[in-house]
Order: structure tokens, then sequence, then C-alpha cells
């Protein structure tokens, strides 16, 4: 079974018990598949350019059926582009982000940090802060994605994005006016982060009493990995999933 049939990476379920390096390491096959192609097609530009986009393509398609390491992808190959064959389009970026983190992927959240680090310092200055990291045994290792999770839950629903509806969309579609796509998404963001915050006090045992965090929050506040987007990651070996 190839990385793109497995059943377990359709289901959010399922793809949330991945572990985080996990989750990193199938990014990483399909990110290392799309330019593996022979030295024949390599050196012929018309060729290569077809070759890359039709891959772009297979793998938007996965994505757009609900394949969440394709949708972590797109995410990615709509924010760097590729050379001069594929366009930078950050609101598409934006929008398969939050799909895939929507969808339990702990490494979409990672790729858009400067556009989470707000929220999450909303949340963490809340009125029951210390509760929610208690409740949730929250650390430096695993809060951002699993806050994340719940501000993309309302962003997708609040901004009505499907994967299904995504397949409507043109592939080829240049959109590098990074500002103007901020100023959209951070109005909704911090509408879903007040939505994100309610879901979690309601999780909260009515029982459960209002104590300090012992300093845990302000750590968080301060950790230094959570600054600047972390799409530049290092190549692995691959194996055949095509």
């Amino acid at each position: 079974m190839n990385l793109f049939e497995n059943p377990k990476y359709y289901s959010r379920d399922e793809f949330d018990k991945i572990s985080y390096q996990d989750q990193k390491e199938l990014f990483l096959r399909i990110r290392a598949w799309v330019p593996n192609v022979d030295n024949e097609t390599r050196y012929n530009k018309d060729k290569y350019k077809k070759v890359i986009i039709k891959k772009i393509e297979q793998i938007c398609a996965y994505a757009c059926s609900g394949h969440i390491p394709s949708q972590d992808y797109m995410g990615y190959i709509y924010k760097r582009g590729f050379a001069d064959i594929f366009p930078i389009n950050y609101k598409r970026s934006l929008e398969w982000n939050i799909i895939a983190a929507a969808n339990a992927s702990k490494l979409a959240p990672q790729k858009m940090k400067a556009f989470m680090n707000p929220a999450i310092d909303m949340i963490l200055v809340s009125e029951r802060w210390g509760q929610i990291i208690k409740f949730n045994d929250l650390n430096l290792g695993n809060y951002f994605w699993f806050l994340s999770q719940y501000v993309c839950e309302n962003l997708y629903k609040d901004l009505n994005l499907n994967p299904v509806e995504m397949a409507k969309k043109e592939l080829i579609e240049e959109d590098t006016n990074e500002s103007r796509t901020r100023i959209f998404f951070d109005r909704f963001r911090n509408r879903s982060v007040e939505k994100a915050i309610k879901d979690l006090v309601e999780k909260l045992p009515e029982n459960m009493p209002q104590n300090e965090d012992d300093g845990v929050g302000e750590e968080l506040l301060k950790d230094p990995n959570a600054k600047e987007d972390d799409d530049d990651i290092s190549d692995i070996n691959i194996e055949d999933i095509s």
C-alpha cells in the first residue's frame, strides 16, 4: 500500500494518533517525490515542467479527496512555489494549512507560526488559561499544535473551507500579496480564537479548581521556537510512492 492509499491518512481521528515526527516524514516523502525524475526529463525544460505540474495536480487531487499529508504539502507548495513552474499563492497556502490543521495535522501549524502566534497568545492569557493548560496536559512539546487545531477547526467553519470545493479552483493561480492575505485572515482568526477558548472552557470539569498553572503559561508564552514559520525542512531519502 503506497502513501496515498493508506486509509489512516484520510481519517482525522487516526491521523491525530500519529506523532509529529512521523507526520513530518510523510510530508517530506511527498516533497522529495515531486522533483524526483529521470535525467532525460530533468534536462528537457518543457517535459520537466509538465511532469512537475502533473505531480502537483495528483497531490492536489488527493488533498481534495481528504488525504491529510497531501493537504500539508499543498499548504507548503503554495507558500514556496516551485522555481518558475508553480507560482506562489499566499491565500491558497493558508487555506490548505488551515484545512490540514483542522484535520489533525501537527505539521501545518508549524508552517504558519507567524499567523498562529497571536491566536495562541490570546488563549494563553485568557481568564482560565491555567485550567486549560493543566486539564489538557500541555507543555512545550505539544501546546502549539494542540491549541492551533482548536483555532483552525473554527477557522475551517468560519471560512467555509471544504477540500472538495478546493478541487473546483484553478491549480495555477498566483497571489503574492501577502499583506492583503494576512489582513483578511487575521480578522477571521481573531473571531475563531474566541470560539476556541469557549470550546476549551466547556470541556473543563465543572468542579475543577481555578488554580494557577505553576508558571507553565509564562514558559509557553516565552517559547523561543514559536516565532517564525517552519517550512524549511531538510529532505530525507524517499520510498516509492508513485
